[in-house]
């Protein structure tokens, strides 16, 4: 099919491979938000804007590569400076990217997170605008791994761990903790599996860029594939959502279950359909009964505000509408944040053992069709929701509306990625360009739309500046119409003037000008303006 016909300033991009994962980070840039040019331009208050997209199409036995593609927006003297990098994931598939920058970063490079198989591979990209060769180790001993890493122009390969045998890392996130006035890096994998595995990052030495993965714990309790994960905003908890119908909180230090939340695809205002199990137990022939229960896929969850009181869910089936549901999460007055193990403490202790108590506020129809992909903006407001159709809709949590809708792309969305910063600032390249765009999105039809409330560019071409072009096109039209006549007349002009030089000469001397000026005219009127005929033959009327 053809590209869509996107209404300006949304756009889509073509790429040369379907898309699987997407991630977007961002720092506000100096330009245009307070900050001169020549202003703070410490490395970690540089403005940043980075996206991040994966997938492919085959193995590279077939010649289709697949990888990841990184790109990277900075503020430049000049303006932003844009530079893309790709790092090949070679025969493995990469379906999970995430995107980030610690708070205590020396290396100056934003940190990527890919889920490639089995493994969870950490990238450093830097932000100076020469890219960096990731260099290889010479005393490496595997040849086709070293290889791939030099093939990687611009990214370095920080560290990797392999999260389980056959447990298929599908999405990841990360977040910093503090403890005790200690920085930890907290890193969060969901499987296919079902199963939330929690690391830790640290230097494996001091002074070293390579980082080492310390697992924490396994979060269990799903039983089909997770579909996102999203960190507490104090990092004390971890929110998880899959395709079992179910969204669950575990606690980040131990693992340990804290809360579930059932979702339902079915209008409140209609009786609640049966459960599998009342089947075996009613004889009765209820139409409701005879059907079989829709599988339902939670696919996005996220906190809706800073404390972790509010929580959102976007749940489908197969087929049919989806729903949005909030609930609030009520902590007893007893429970008190967990503390870190120590060799004194058990597992069985209040604080490890805290419950949490959910409450549903209300579950309302976001869209008559069911979603593919979610992503919730950084202020809480915005929730971009991405379908099975292709469509992208952009809801508003405030009013429950739909805000905007988009055509975008032939096939479901695969993965969608909100606005990192509010949308009051700005990033590298938005003020040249004018638009801020509030989510991006991606499929496998090969698109990356990205999407905008906004009607038009900022950038507004000045009234006389409107004229003056207004005017070169009429001068255009014009001149398009009285050419070809005044080539002519300037031809015609171009002969009289050789025919006067060549047959009065002696008349249009200066020197004749000066004294018979009639001479010359007269010369001119009747010998090449309008000269008697000298053909052979009647020159005139006999009588």
């Amino acid at each position: 099919m053809g590209k869509p016909k996107i209404p300006p300033p949304s756009k889509i991009d073509a790429l040369s491979f379907p898309v699987f994962g997407l991630a977007w980070y961002g720092h506000p840039s100096n330009i245009g938000n307070g900050v001169g040019a020549h202003g703070d331009q410490r490395r970690n208050n540089r403005g940043v804007s980075a996206l991040a997209y994966c997938g492919g199409g085959g193995s590279s036995k077939t010649g289709v590569l697949n990888k990841i593609v990184v790109v990277v927006t900075t503020d430049g003297h000049g303006g932003s400076v844009t530079r893309q990098i790709d790092v090949s994931t070679g025969e493995a598939l990469c379906f999970g990217v995430h995107v980030f920058r610690p708070y205590d970063d020396d290396l100056d490079m934003i940190r990527l997170l890919a889920c490639v198989g089995d493994e969870l591979l950490l990238y450093g990209i830097p932000i100076a605008e020469v890219p960096i060769v990731d260099g290889a180790d010479e005393n490496a001993e595997d040849q086709q791994q070293q290889q791939q890493q030099e093939n990687n122009v611009g990214a370095v390969l920080l560290g990797k761990v392999n999260v389980g045998q056959g447990y298929g890392a599908s999405v990841t996130t990360y977040t910093p903790i503090h403890r005790n006035g200690v920085l930890h890096h907290c890193v969060a994998v969901g499987c296919e599996n079902g199963i939330v595995v929690l690391y830790e990052l640290k230097q494996q030495q001091p002074q070293d860029i390579m980082m080492e993965f310390i697992k924490i714990a396994e979060c269990t309790g799903h039983t089909k594939a997770v579909c996102s994960i999203n960190f507490h905003p104090r990092g004390t908890d971890i929110l998880s959502s899959a395709k079992d119908g179910t969204a669950r909180i575990f606690c980040t230090q131990t693992g340990l279950q804290l809360g579930v939340m059932e979702c339902e695809v079915h209008d409140p205002k209609d009786p609640p359909p049966l459960k599998p199990e009342a089947a075996t137990n009613v004889t009765t022939k209820d139409p409701r009964m005879m059907k079989r229960p829709p599988q339902i896929l939670v696919r996005g969850c996220a906190y809706g505000d800073l404390e972790g009181k509010t929580i959102y869910t976007i749940a489908s089936g197969k087929r049919g509408p989806a729903y949005l549901t909030k609930w609030k999460t009520l902590v007893p007055l007893a429970s008190t944040m967990p503390s870190a193990p120590t060799s004194s403490s058990s597992s069985s202790s209040p604080s490890s053992n805290r419950t949490l108590s959910i409450r549903q506020e209300y579950r309302i129809q976001c869209s008559p069709v069911p979603i593919s992909a979610t992503s919730l903006s950084s202020d809480g407001t915005l929730l971009a929701l991405g379908s099975v159709e292709g469509s992208i809709l952009l809801y508003n949590l405030e009013t429950k509306s739909v805000l905007k809708q988009f055509q975008g792309h032939d096939l479901p969305v695969t993965c969608l990625a909100s606005r990192p910063i509010p949308n009051a600032l700005m990033l590298p390249g938005e003020l040249e360009g004018g638009v801020n765009y509030d989510a991006v999105s991606a499929s496998a039809d090969n698109r990356l739309g990205r999407w905008t409330l906004q009607r038009k560019s900022r950038i507004v071409v000045p009234r006389q500046r409107r004229m003056k072009r207004e005017m070169n096109a009429l001068e255009s039209f014009l001149w398009s119409i009285i050419r070809i006549p005044l080539l002519l007349f300037v031809i015609v002009v171009l002969i009289a003037v050789h025919d006067v030089l060549d047959i009065c000469h002696e008349e249009v001397k200066l020197p004749a000008l000066m004294t018979d000026v009639g001479a010359a005219g007269h010369c001119v009127y009747r010998e090449v303006l309008w000269a008697e005929s000298t053909r052979p033959g009647v020159r005139s009327v006999p009588e």
